[in-house]
Order: C-alpha cells, then sequence, then structure tokens
C-alpha cells in the first residue's frame, strides 16, 4: 500500500464529510496512469483556504492570497488549492486577480495542458474532461482549448512543454507547436530565475535530447541569451549531464550572456572549469594541476573534455592525486612558521612565496618532503629574496 497516497485519500474524504467537493489533481494523478512513481500529491477543493486552515490541525499557509496551502498529516505534506478562475493575465505571468470558485470546471479550464488536467477521487475514479486519457494514451502534450491564449497568459508554459517531453517523451501537439514558435518571443518575460529552473528539469530528463531539438526547430533557444549553440551540440550526444555541467559547455561553445544566475560557489566552479579547460583539453594533467583544483574538480574538467571530444584522462587523475606526496600545505614537514624561527625573515607575502615554491617541489616530486632537505632549500631561497629585495637588514 501507498501509504502517502492512502493518507491523501484521508484529506479528501474529510473534506466531502464537510461538504466540501475535492479531488486529487495534475502531475500525481497522470504519473499514477502512466505507472510513474511520484512524490507530490496536489489537492483542489471548493473550500476556502480558510475553510481548510479550519478543518485540519496542522497548515502551512503556503499561497494562501492564491488558494494554497499545505496540510500536513502524519509525515506526509499535500498542497491544497480551492477551485479557482484567473482574470486577466498583464505581464503574461501572473492574473491579475484570482476569483475562488465552487466549480471544479473553472479550475481545470485555466490549466496549462490536458495532460495535468485529470482529477480522481477518493475511490480512484477518474474524471477526464479534456481527453487527457487519450493524450496519455497517445503521448501527447497538447494545451487546454486555445495555445495562442494559453501561452500568452503564462510564457513559462512553452518551457515546461519542453519539460514535459524530456521527462515523459511525448511529442508536442503540431498546434501547440506552431503556437510556440509564434510566441517564443515571450521567454523573454520570464524572470532569469524561473527559466533556470526549467531549464534545470529539462537537462536532467530522461529524453532531454528529444525535448532540446524541439527547442531548436522552434527557436526558443534563441531566445535563450547565448545558449542556442551549446543546446545544439548537447541535443546530439549522448552523454548525461548535471544542469551545470551543461551549462559549462554552453560556455565553452559559445558566448554566454551575463543574465544567468549562479549562486557565487557555481561562478568559481565555471571560472575554474573553463580555465582547467584551457589548460588541458590539448595537454595532460600534472600534479600540481590535481593538487591545487582537487580531484572532483579535475574529474568534472575532463568530463567536460571528453563530452567535447578530447582524451579520457580518468585514470591519469586518479593515479596523480593518489600518488601526491601531499595533501595539503600542512603535510609540508619544513612550514613557514620555520623560517621564522630560523630566519630575520618576517613579512608574510615573502614567506608565502617560498612555501609555494617548497610546496610546488614537493607536489611534483623535484624535492622529498623531508625536513632537512626543505630546511637547505629554504633557507636558500630565503637569502637569495633578501638579497634580489634589498632587505639586509630585517
Amino acid at each position: 500500500m501507498n501509504k502517502y497516497f492512502e493518507t491523501g485519500k484521508k484529506i479528501l474524504v474529510k473534506l466531502q464529510d464537510a461538504g466540501y467537493v475535492s479531488y486529487f489533481v495534475g502531475g500525481y494523478v497522470r504519473d499514477l496512469l502512466l505507472g510513474i512513481e511520484s512524490g507530490d500529491i496536489d489537492i483542489t477543493t471548493s473550500a476556502t483556504p480558510s475553510e481548510v486552515i479550519a478543518l485540519f490541525n496542522n497548515v502551512k499557509e503556503t499561497g494562501k492570497k492564491y488558494g494554497s496551502v499545505t496540510v500536513l498529516m502524519d509525515e506526509f505534506k499535500y498542497e491544497v488549492t480551492t477551485f479557482r478562475s484567473d482574470g486577466e493575465y498583464i505581464d503574461n505571468r501572473h492574473p491579475d486577480v484570482v476569483t475562488f470558485s465552487k466549480d471544479i470546471m473553472d479550475d481545470l479550464s485555466r490549466r496549462d495542458f490536458t495532460i495535468n488536467a485529470i482529477i480522481m477521487d477518493e475511490q480512484e475514479n477518474i474524471i477526464d474532461n479534456y481527453g487527457s486519457k487519450n493524450d496519455l494514451e497517445n503521448k501527447t502534450i497538447r494545451t487546454i482549448n486555445n495555445p495562442l491564449k494559453r501561452f500568452k497568459e503564462d510564457s513559462l508554459r512553452i518551457l515546461r512543454a519542453f519539460r514535459f517531453v524530456s521527462k515523459l517523451g511525448f511529442d508536442i501537439e503540431e498546434g501547440t507547436l506552431e503556437a510556440i514558435n509564434e510566441l517564443k518571443h515571450l521567454i523573454k518575460n520570464i524572470s532569469i530565475e524561473r527559466v533556470m529552473v526549467e531549464l534545470d528539469k529539462i537537462f536532467r530528463g530522461k529524453h532531454r535530447n528529444k525535448a532540446l531539438r524541439y527547442m531548436l526547430e522552434t527557436e526558443v533557444s534563441e531566445e535563450l541569451y547565448g545558449l542556442s549553440d551549446g543546446l545544439k551540440f548537447i541535443s546530439k550526444i549522448n552523454q548525461e549531464l548535471y544542469p551545470i555541467e551543461a551549462f559549462i559547455v554552453c560556455f565553452i561553445m559559445d558566448d554566454i550572456d551575463d543574465i544567468w544566475r549562479f549562486s557565487n560557489k557555481n561562478i568559481r566552479l565555471i571560472k575554474q572549469i573553463l580555465d582547467l579547460h584551457e589548460v588541458t583539453k590539448n595537454d595532460i594533467f600534472n600534479r600540481f594541476i590535481v593538487y591545487v583544483n582537487g580531484l572532483e574538480t579535475c574529474l568534472l574538467a575532463n568530463k567536460i573534455n571528453v563530452v567535447l571530444g578530447y582524451n579520457d584522462q580518468e585514470d591519469l587523475i586518479r593515479e596523480l592525486e593518489e600518488a601526491l606526496p601531499i595533501k595539503d600545505v600542512c603535510d609540508l614537514l619544513f612550514k613557514g612558521q620555520d623560517i621564522m624561527w630560523l630566519t630575520p625573515l618576517r613579512k608574510k607575502s615573502w614567506i608565502g612565496i617560498i612555501v609555494d615554491d617548497l610546496k610546488y617541489n614537493v607536489i611534483m616530486g623535484y624535492l622529498p618532503n623531508d625536513y632537512e632537505v626543505l630546511k637547505e632549500y629554504a633557507l636558500k631561497k630565503v637569502k637569495e629574496l633578501r638579497l634580489e629585495m634589498g632587505d639586509t637588514d630585517e
């Protein structure tokens, strides 16, 4: 028994016992009919958010303004949304007004695609008002009613169509595809953060390449701020790529607009991989590269190189990392503090230069990690550096 599903049924029954209409709706029902495991149950109801809150013990007001609250029951959570109809869409994304309704058809008619407008009651009876089951059987993505109207209301639905292609491998119905092609410019009205969320899901899908080919065919790819060449390349390869890896490939293929928003961590990673790619695409990794960048980052750079058709150096990288005589500067047997104890040198920047020199020579195998050997080398370098800098009094 699916405990998550059975607990959801209890919510439907409690709503109905209180006099409200309620159904499972959307992606969970779709995936259930397709035999796909899903962990996200949505419930639609005639009860208003306030009525839902009054009925259940543990409710989070996650989107009360728009009719949605989250009901927590046992260890599970369920988004419960009031039947609603939308006013005019003023920015190709959001309605100017949301009106709660008692009619399920008001709610279903505002949804994006037929495959997401299927409802199911607590007895697991399917209610299909838009030929949704037929579209599931024929593996077709089709908007509800007029596709031009649907995409003008919310242009994010264009990217959602590709996301469902990537997840399900379905075909986009001809009229829906033509509307996407005509309205592709509306992509520019979507916040870059939302675009990146959808691209993340597209890149992760089992049918990624099919979705990308649709994006190229409709020229939606041309609206994605420099990604087009990279998406064309990725659509022709079979390697699995995480979203950040796909973006790195796109950065290498073409100049990407600064509009893309990455975390500071990912910005550093992207730059690091781009630099590593330039250094290693036609040359080999060495100990120092592996030491400075770390095993995982070097393996990622190698993966990008391989995707782009360069030699696979994974075995070499792992051998180099395994053979490193030190993993960190702290592993040096002669350290910066030893320089301070044995010499009059006190400038940290100068000491740093010598320690870096020691570190490089040890990593590359030019010097053993031996206290006496490193001491002799370091004291010689201190003398040379002080002479070079004219620092004979310190």
